[in-house]
């Protein structure tokens, strides 16, 4: 059975034989997974596109577009693990359906158990990867840890303050947004922002552009007159 970080995903398969998307709904829902079927390649993208899907089992032998061309486009949209689900069971078609952008290949005839331990399997790693990718704010060439607090602009790592490192993530986050100083201050301090702290806001502004104007990195944080600051190319 699933772990509770498991909990609430959403598999779909995409497959034109009836009888299997019918086996699979029975047995993933059985182990609390939401199931989403498609038999080809137009209701697979159609899924894709109305529901958050975390996981996306595939055939390969499908109507009117194979599965490794499906895979090759679902790679441009999702990072949603693929298991291809085929009776193709030849090295060079598992080979073809990895470097196709899949990140596991089950043949068929197949035991439901081992299909439910890869499918857990891999939404581990995919949890674990969205995990850290989202502790990891990055723009043009500057990088910050939101765990570690470590900054480094192209491959130079920079020593930030603590505000510092805070106004910067703030920028990170909504790059172009131009931010008054009220609001800089209202996230940073979490305080209300008085006219004395201007100069405050002003110096770890001038200090933190100074410290990112490195390397092969371009963003710069401009100021907005009359309003306040956007982090710009």
């Amino acid at each position: 059975m699933q772990t509770g970080a498991d909990r609430e995903k959403n598999i779909l398969a995409v497959d034109d034989d009836r009888d299997i998307l019918n086996f699979l709904k029975v047995y993933i829902e059985s182990e609390g997974y939401r199931f989403f079927a498609a038999g080809d390649a137009a209701e697979a993208f159609a899924a894709l596109e109305n529901n958050r899907i975390d996981l996306i089992i595939l055939d390969v032998l499908l109507p009117q577009k194979d599965g490794f061309d499906i895979c090759f486009e679902l790679r441009e949209k999702t990072k949603a693990p693929v298991i291809f689900l085929s009776c193709k069971n030849e090295e060079p078609d598992i080979i073809r359906g990895l470097s196709a952008g899949a990140d596991d290949y089950v043949t068929k005839p197949f035991l439901p158990g081992e299909l439910m331990a890869r499918i857990r399997s891999n939404l581990r790693r995919s949890t674990k990867y969205a995990d850290e990718q989202s502790r990891i704010a990055v723009w043009r060439g500057i990088e910050a840890d939101l765990m570690t607090r470590e900054v480094s602009v192209g491959k130079t790592a920079v020593k930030l303050l603590p505000k510092e490192f805070d106004i910067l993530t703030l920028f990170l986050q909504n790059p172009g947004r131009v931010f008054s100083k009220e609001e800089i201050f209202r996230y940073i301090w979490k305080d209300r922002f008085f006219e004395g702290d201007i100069n405050t806001l002003a110096v770890h502004i001038s200090n933190l552009r100074r410290k990112i104007s490195i390397g092969d990195a371009h963003p710069k944080i401009v100021a907005i007159k009359g309003i306040g600051y956007k982090l710009t190319e």
